[in-house]
């Protein structure tokens, strides 16, 4: 079956909509069953929600619309030292949790926190009780603080790197003409001895004589 065969198939539902991305099993109407589908777009409307869906089994790309209600949720979204004020409309029954990644206005962010009413910050909540959502942009390059100690002296500098970028307890770095080995890595969470850049708040380190195994971070410092 051609993906070119799009067609639109309309639910009207009165109070809910289905939160599709938990289960994307649809009816296929080239296969005339259900079938698992991958999502390949979404488009929210006050009162629609639009997926452009394909069907695993046959290839068969096609639309699917529901109405429901749709909850405006504000976003803050952070990149870097600057922050910026978004609103978005959420499916009322959709769960959001801290650390899902969402998009916003063409932006991937990621959750950092939820808001309800009365200030309360939780983990996870249903769109109908949020009142705010708190992100940092996956779409910048991720800013790292990094402090550098000896004899009491400490040196800090920051390095911009992907977000998926890994760093190491006891790894070898290379900024310019300074060689240091990771000795502890805090997050949010805790301390670490290995985690990404995106999850990373500070890394502390040693410096240490030049060697020739190590990771150059050279072009990343700012």
């Amino acid at each position: 079956m051609s993906e070119n065969q799009n067609k639109t198939y309309e639910n009207e539902y009165d109070d809910e909509c289905e939160t599709f991305e938990e289960q994307l099993y649809f009816e296929c109407p080239a296969c005339n069953d259900i079938t698992p589908h991958d999502l390949i777009k979404k488009v929210e409307s006050k009162k629609l929600l639009r997926y452009t869906v394909k069907c695993q089994d046959c290839g068969n790309v096609h639309n699917i619309e529901k109405r429901c209600k749709l909850q405006h949720i504000k976003v803050v979204v952070s990149r870097y030292n600057q922050s910026e004020q978004f609103t978005i409309d959420i499916p009322d029954d959709e769960k959001l949790s801290v650390g899902d990644t969402i998009e916003v206005k063409g932006e991937n962010v990621e959750i950092t926190s939820v808001e309800l009413e009365g200030s309360r910050r939780v983990e996870s909540a249903f769109a109908k009780d949020i009142k705010m959502i708190w992100a940092k942009s996956l779409d910048v390059p991720k800013k790292v603080n990094i402090s550098v100690s000896a004899g009491g002296i400490t040196r800090s500098f920051s390095v911009l790197v992907s977000h998926n970028q890994a760093f190491e307890e006891d790894q070898v770095y290379r900024a310019g003409e300074l060689f240091f080995r990771i000795k502890r890595i805090k997050t949010e969470k805790g301390y670490f001895t290995r985690e990404v850049a995106r999850k990373i708040v500070r890394i502390y380190s040693e410096p240490v004589s030049p060697m020739r195994d190590f990771i150059d971070l050279t072009d990343y410092v700012i």
